[in-house]
């Protein structure tokens, strides 16, 4: 079975933050530009660098949240910088900014979604090459009583990881047919394409045969990667 070499490894220290749960929660998901839903743990490179209004060099994730089903839940985003070579790192969500220039565990403010889909502002302001990799993962709370206001856990959201690169090499691109984006092809790709088909909420990942549909031809490609 082939696999590819990941440049992250998903690990939140216990002591910050808790490990995903049982109750995970795919009410709000990522989307990418395009606005298609990004799986669960996947991992995004981005190495497109532009300049900003005031001349810094930026490198934009280009990821937004999306309501699935209307929900009123009240959201926040836990985000774990394990790489940061130079510069920093900024994200924005939902209503307030942080900026960080170190490792480290953080977490945004609790709030709400300014629509139905709102575009994270997670971006990597380098000073030189070098790379940055953070690893967002969404909570959902529902909120209490009094004042000021409490928040009650409800549930895990998704998880992904951003790879900022800026200089040299992003490293290989997407293995073919890892639907799953965890590095290997295998039954679980079929599973994941499957429920992909069974949900109709579809990624690119799963367009394994490359016709521009996900469908049960996918499936059936996958399967003769596999055999």
């Amino acid at each position: 079975m082939r696999k590819i070499f990941t440049l992250v490894l998903f690990c939140l220290a216990a002591a910050s933050f808790p490990l995903l749960a049982q109750d995970y929660d795919e009410s709000f998901v990522f989307t990418d530009a395009d606005g298609n839903v990004i799986e669960n743990e996947s991992v995004i490179v981005r190495n497109q660098v532009e300049t900003n209004s005031e001349g810094q060099e930026v490198i934009f994730s280009g990821i937004s949240v999306r309501n699935m089903v209307g929900s009123t839940d009240y959201i926040k985003m836990y985000y774990e910088i394990e790489r940061l070579d130079n510069g920093y790192y900024q994200i924005c969500f939902p209503t307030t900014c942080n900026m960080q220039d170190e490792e480290g565990g953080f977490e945004t403010a609790i709030g709400q979604l300014m629509g139905n889909m709102q575009d994270i502002q997670s971006e990597w302001f380098p000073d030189d090459d070098g790379e940055c990799v953070v690893t967002l993962t969404l909570e959902l709370y529902t909120k209490g009583g009094g004042f000021p206001p409490t928040y009650n856990h409800k549930a895990w959201g998704p998880s992904i990881t951003l790879n900022f690169v800026k200089g040299g090499d992003p490293g290989p691109g997407p293995l073919p047919g890892d639907v799953n984006g965890d590095g290997e092809v295998n039954i679980a790709d079929v599973n994941a394409v499957i429920g992909m088909i069974q949900s109709d909420v579809t990624t690119p990942s799963g367009d394994v045969n490359g016709d521009g549909e996900v469908n049960i031809a996918d499936v059936n490609a996958l399967i003769d990667m596999i055999v």
